[in-house]
């Protein structure tokens, strides 16, 4: 078990303990997501790339084949 300490008081975390670093990430995600701010340019690609992806003739992966896959390649 490892444990880390967080000095930034206004984390507002919803739980102390995570079970894995991607449950910690995701949450701190979650938390600090009010403080993020997409450019409008950054939108204007989001959006190209979601309307490319809608339009594809190719079959796309499920979120858990993309996880499967990395975590094969990266342990």
């Amino acid at each position: 078990m490892t444990q880390i300490t967080l000095t930034d008081e206004n984390l507002n975390l919803s739980k102390t303990s995570f079970e894995t670093a991607e449950d910690l990430i995701l949450e701190l995600m979650k938390v600090k997501h009010e403080q993020f701010e997409l450019s409008p340019e950054h939108i204007k690609i989001i959006n190209e790339r979601e309307r490319e992806a809608d339009e594809s003739k190719e079959p796309g992966k499920s979120w858990e084949e993309v996880r499967a896959s990395l975590r094969r390649r990266n342990g």
